[in-house]
């Protein structure tokens, strides 16, 4: 067996254990992994609909498994084998020279014409649009920023995605944090910040993703501030998203800081009801679902994050395959109780305090790094709710406790509801702590 299809069936087994067998059959039982090495994955999919669940839903649990066997995160792709979206995914990566496109990891169906604008995105959308039309002295760098899953990643996307069509031959690189950290930590690399490049010169557009994940290393604090001043003095465009602004990250270098502040910042804020509502017809429409005003707007009212709504949609979408019949509010209801386990979209920092009050800490120590059971505990068990009680993915929780990896919180996960079974008084104090949520909640 390949090493390719050796880490396939880990991953289909991992999904296996742990969703319903008719999801399973629905979004996995026609993808493969078409290439795999150290720096790349292409998955290829039916389609961009199944492309854009597993980025919605898995993407996480895939990285993981490629980090487990291949001890690196190589940026994954998708490929479609219907020849109708071909044109729209992104072709393998050609060698690496002047005059060659590199626009690794873009979500090519993140583009400006699928973004939704509105009084709580417009700036950001108009200053994306305006860097993706040339850099510009006044936007460098841009930065935007906003609470987990409202558009900020999209439009880091779009940027890279309108580049590269305007300029097949622009030299565009989409970088998560994450990716930029492991090049400096990693014991056996060695690398010097001014030859981080050397395979193929500086990009023209550098897009950083969750930038705030940052703050956790010194070493690559200085390494990006050496990158930055490279770029900038280059006049090279800088696009960073992130979840808070500069002056909010803390540990954050100074000059670092200062760097980030000298161009344009843009918070995205949440969503009007009018607003969400607008973005589920659309994501509706491109798929041929149909849903009646009074469904979309009871859907809207349901959530703030906007890929929870897409969440919903696909699976009010799998429930219209499936049963061929309309769909009404019972049905919405019913399937956002049964994802959110009847606490729909609860705050995660509603979770932490109710914790943190719970075991009679500070919150701030909840959210540390302190090692002693007195806050490692409560943390563990904030986690493990958060996890279970909300529809966040494992990296925005994550970056909720204390920028964690997303691997971190699988395995705490799975520690506890492991010590659960064995242990009454960690279950009390899970199904307690879970009753004061549900209240507090409902109040």
């Amino acid at each position: 067996m390949t090493i390719k299809n050796y880490i396939w069936d880990q991953i289909k087994n991992d999904f296996k254990s742990g969703i319903p067998k008719p999801e399973f059959d629905t979004w996995l039982s026609g993808v493969s992994l078409k290439e795999i090495d150290q720096d790349h994955a292409i998955i290829e999919v039916p389609n961009k609909f199944v492309a854009r669940w597993l980025q919605d839903n898995y993407i996480d649990q895939i990285q993981t498994v490629f980090r487990k066997h291949l001890k690196t995160l190589p940026e994954i792709r998708f490929t479609s084998t219907s020849p109708s979206d071909k044109k729209d995914l992104p072709k393998k990566n050609p060698p690496t020279s002047p005059g060659t496109s590199v626009f690794q990891g873009l979500n090519p169906l993140s583009t400006f014409g699928s973004f939704v604008t509105a009084n709580s995105n417009r700036l950001a959308y108009s200053s994306a649009l305006d860097v993706a039309d040339g850099p510009s002295n006044n936007y460098n760098p841009l930065y935007i920023f906003s609470e987990f899953s409202l558009g900020k990643t999209h439009l880091l996307n779009a940027i890279g995605n309108l580049v590269i069509k305007n300029d097949p031959f622009a030299n565009v690189m989409y970088l998560s944090t994450e990716r930029f950290i492991s090049r400096f930590l990693s014991p056996e690399n060695t690398i010097p910040a001014n030859h981080f490049w050397e395979s193929g010169g500086n990009p023209d557009f550098l897009l950083i993703d969750d930038l705030h994940l940052i703050a956790e290393h010194k070493k690559p604090q200085e390494e990006f501030l050496a990158l930055c001043s490279s770029l900038l003095e280059s006049d090279k465009q800088l696009a960073i998203a992130a979840t808070y602004p500069p002056s909010k990250i803390p540990n954050l270098l100074p000059q670092l800081r200062s760097r980030l502040e000298w161009g344009l910042i843009a918070e995205i804020s949440a969503p009007s009801q009018k607003t969400k509502m607008k973005i589920i017809k659309k994501s509706a429409k491109q798929t041929d679902l149909v849903l009646s005003d009074n469904v979309v707007f009871f859907l809207a009212g349901a959530t703030d994050n906007l890929k929870t709504l897409i969440k919903y949609l696909v699976k009010l979408q799998a429930y219209a395959s499936s049963y061929k019949r309309p769909i009404d509010i019972s049905v919405v209801d019913s399937i956002i109780k049964k994802k959110s386990n009847h606490a729909s979209d609860i705050d995660l920092r509603h979770i932490q305090r109710v914790t943190a009050k719970y075991f009679n800490i500070a919150l701030r120590d909840l959210l540390s790094n302190k090692k002693g059971k007195t806050f490692s505990y409560p943390r563990q068990i904030a986690i493990y709710l958060s996890k279970k009680l909300t529809s966040y993915s494992l990296k925005e929780i994550g970056n909720a406790f204390g920028n964690k990896h997303h691997s971190t919180v699988i395995y705490t996960v799975k520690r506890v509801e492991k010590v659960k079974s064995q242990n009454k008084a960690i279950l009390n104090d899970i199904n307690t702590i879970q009753m004061v949520i549900a209240q507090k909640q409902s109040n």
